[in-house]
């Protein structure tokens, strides 16, 4: 049992995380900034790791929207719009601005239409009426 317990100190992750590089599109929650678009490095079912120049703290709420890959939920790809909280942040090389972002997904949405929509998403910001 201790051994066990040690474990849970060390390695925290409740999901595998798998080194997918996919493209997200970020919007940071009560925030002016625009759509960002970056690459995820790895991802999991419960959530995502990315490089960004962002100047993004621990708590941040963003929405995530990317394609989710089959081989790491078993079903067909889908497009995945998430909301969730960055839970740590890491300075990379000396002299760069870009950190390494770790977000946990705090709820999403799956979607199998051609065309991804953020209002389809967990209470996104922005219009919410249908398209006309």
């Amino acid at each position: 049992m201790e051994r066990f317990v040690e474990s849970l100190g060390r390695e925290r992750r409740l999901a595998e995380r798998h080194a997918v590089r996919t493209p997200l599109r970020l919007r940071v929650r009560r925030s002016n900034l625009s759509e960002q678009k970056v690459e995820s490095l790895n991802v999991s079912r419960r959530g995502v790791y990315f490089n960004t120049d962002l100047q993004l703290s621990e708590g941040a709420m963003l929405d995530v929207l990317f394609e989710m890959p089959e081989r790491i939920t078993g079903v067909p790809d889908a497009h995945w719009i998430c909301l969730g909280h960055v839970v740590r942040v890491e300075p990379r090389e000396a002299g760069s601005e870009m950190r390494g972002v770790g977000v946990e997904f705090d709820f999403y949405v799956v979607s199998h239409a051609p065309t991804p929509r953020w209002e389809l998403g967990p209470g996104l910001r922005g219009p919410l009426a249908p398209a006309r």
